[in-house]
């Protein structure tokens, strides 16, 4: 086991640290051109808000920003209206095909700051339930605090930690392409980090001795895009409880649970 965990902790530093070069470039804009007979201009960034304007097949629009399913444009003559995602769709890209829009609630999530969810799971036989805060520091990189608490059938845990995530593909959709989950998003981490466990046995014929001690571990898990701002999360944790005494103790956690972002 303590080579697994060491293991495990190399390729966690090893993806954590080793991120991916950030390239910066010069904002560009999006042209495309009408392929409907045309496509209406709204003056705001919802249905309520009355056509001013009519854009009419093979005309070129620049697309100059998106506020949920609506997209703000510009014409060749000047004019700058809303577009709703509906049209937007059918138009054409530089190429002659058709545009791939992003979902705007997915792109929120990719670019989520906070993070908070409840997860439940098992520690070692013990039903495990914890509650957590992230901040996501980058696309890639978060820090998340963990509170947790363990009943067992002779103690109870109670657990506070600190860790820091390092998720490498954070729009991943394998399966894009297929029908029916084309656009499911299964997006893995990694992670290492560290905190306090306090044990409290449950005997009563015998004075217990409760016990606070340190914990590392490395954690390994996957998040699931849902829907609008709700995400699925499974997780694996192996944690080695740093003792007093002379051999250290090395348990696993699994847990599954459900976030919101924002």
């Amino acid at each position: 086991m303590k080579k697994i965990t060491s293991f495990m902790l190399s390729i966690s530093l090893l993806a954590i640290f080793m991120l991916p070069l950030q390239l910066f470039a010069e904002e560009e804009y999006a042209y495309v051109e009408v392929a409907d007979p045309y496509i209406d201009l709204h003056t705001g960034p919802a249905r309520a808000f009355p056509t001013f304007y009519v854009a009419e097949r093979g005309e070129w629009i620049k697309v100059l920003k998106s506020k949920t399913s609506w997209y703000k444009v510009r014409l060749n003559n000047g004019k700058e209206g809303w577009v709703n995602r509906n049209q937007m769709s059918r138009t054409l890209n530089l190429d002659g095909n058709v545009v791939d829009l992003q979902d705007p609630d997915f792109d929120e999530y990719v670019n989520r700051t906070w993070e908070m969810g409840i997860q439940h799971g098992d520690l070692e036989g013990a039903a495990v339930i914890s509650a957590y805060g992230g901040f996501h520091l980058t696309k890639n990189i978060s820090t998340e605090l963990h509170i947790e608490q363990a009943l067992g059938n002779f103690s109870e845990i109670r657990m506070a930690s600190l860790n820091i995530i390092h998720q490498p593909f954070p729009a991943l959709k394998p399966f894009e392409g297929l029908p029916w989950v084309g656009d499911f998003n299964i997006s893995p981490y990694f992670g290492i980090g560290g905190g306090i466990i306090q044990i409290l046995p449950r005997a009563t014929l015998v004075q217990p001795v409760d016990r606070q001690d340190n914990i590392v571990f490395v954690t390994a898990g996957a998040r699931m895009y849902l829907t609008r701002r709700f995400l699925a999360r499974l997780e694996y944790r192996n944690i080695v409880i740093l003792t007093s005494r002379n051999d250290n103790e090395e348990v696993e956690q699994w847990s599954f649970g459900f976030s919101v972002f924002f």
